[in-house]
């Protein structure tokens, strides 16, 4: 796993729409474009995976002081149930602390109940709601579940 490179753009924008299909009975269009991949790049980063000199993963980190952002995380459906989702969190994790922060921040999609168990194992606990960022592109109501996780031993808060 690495950080993004500005030419990874394209092929972080191909896999994230390709996983987030999964979506599509809720939530119209393509769930990124490359303008907004380059508007998040400029505010954040990009950790990618490559198998054969493919990019096949992704996820997306916005430090902002003591918590970091994490979005957008995306695994080529042919590869998806292979543990690549949860490396790529851990990889972030880990990014992420050795940045400073002490919280992890991410949010899924109301109608993505699969999903909570999922960052539950990883220890990730829900707090909250709030809208979806982009209400026209709803096809369903929902909202997004807020889940954040402490990066650090309590002890040393």
């Amino acid at each position: 796993m690495r950080r993004a490179l500005a030419g990874d753009l394209p092929g972080i924008v191909r896999v994230t729409n390709a996983a987030y299909q999964v979506e599509a009975f809720c939530i119209r269009g393509d769930r990124l474009d490359l303008a907004e991949a380059e508007r998040l790049a400029a505010e954040g980063f990009f950790l990618v995976e490559e198998a054969e000199g493919d990019l096949v993963a992704s996820v997306y980190l916005k430090p902002e002081g003591d918590r970091c952002y994490l979005g957008l995380l995306a695994v080529d459906p042919a590869l998806q149930g292979r543990g690549l989702a949860r490396r790529l969190v851990e990889a972030a994790e880990a990014e992420a602390a050795a940045g400073g922060a002490v919280f992890m921040d991410l949010s899924v999609v109301t109608l993505r109940q699969e999903l909570f168990p999922f960052y539950a194992r990883l220890g990730y606990h829900a707090h909250g709601t709030a809208p979806f960022r982009s209400p026209d592109k709803l096809i369903l109501p929902l909202r997004l579940v807020l889940f954040t996780k402490c990066l650090v031993e309590p002890a040393t808060l």
